[in-house]
């Protein structure tokens, strides 16, 4: 039975101390090997950084290492060599993203869409841009019910979506909230608002209804 090992400790764990990150592109990987690891991975090769004294390291044990890493719900970095139990060239080991490697993403803003704050900041900026496109007198607050992050495994915002006509590309932000509007009766009235965002907070789209 094939064993795949997937690798969990940080790079502290391997015995070598860090070093520059570099990018995937200036590795050394061997285009054809790399295009059978993502192959054999099932997956699509993405660019990504890696800490150069783990890649050294690696390849201490097995020179022939291609590190390729596919992108999806859980981001994974897989290494291939040529497998003695197997006879293949194939995946060794998987690893999630960590401190000695990363996607490659966009540049944005800070502090980042994980933080409360980052969620805070995204959900300013499309309200207020909702609120402005409404552009209704009686204006009472507006609240927003989600921020996120367009993903692979998203079932709703995921790369190609379209709001209001923008199609959604990974690392995109998507919101939705609802503005409140005073009104003759006891309740307000409410325009619900649903935005894509860049990952630098740059308004791409806006749907009301």
């Amino acid at each position: 039975m094939k064993k795949l090992v997937v690798i969990f400790g940080l790079l502290s764990c391997y015995g070598v101390a860090h070093a520059a990150m570099v990018s995937s592109d200036s590795i050394g990987n061997d285009p054809a090997k790399a295009k059978l690891c993502a192959q054999r991975a099932h997956g699509t090769a993405v660019p990504f950084e890696i800490d150069s004294s783990y890649v050294a390291s690696s390849r201490d044990s097995h020179p022939d290492t291609t590190f390729v890493a596919i992108d999806g719900g859980s981001p994974q970095l897989i290494e291939c060599y040529l497998r003695d139990g197997t006879g293949k060239y194939e995946p060794a080991s998987m690893s999630p993203e960590q401190g000695f490697w990363h996607l490659l993403k966009p540049k944005q803003f800070e502090p980042g869409i994980g933080t409360q704050q980052g969620r805070e900041m995204a959900a300013k900026v499309c309200l207020d841009a909702g609120t402005a496109k409404i552009n209704r007198p009686a204006f009472d607050h507006s609240v927003d019910s989600s921020v996120v992050e367009i993903t692979l495994g998203s079932r709703a915002y995921h790369p190609g979506a379209s709001i209001a006509g923008a199609k959604a590309a990974r690392y995109d932000i998507a919101v939705e909230g609802t503005s409140f509007y005073k009104s003759s009766g006891p309740d307000l009235a409410a325009v619900n608002i649903t935005c894509l965002l860049s990952p630098q907070l740059d308004v791409k789209g806006i749907h009301l209804k």
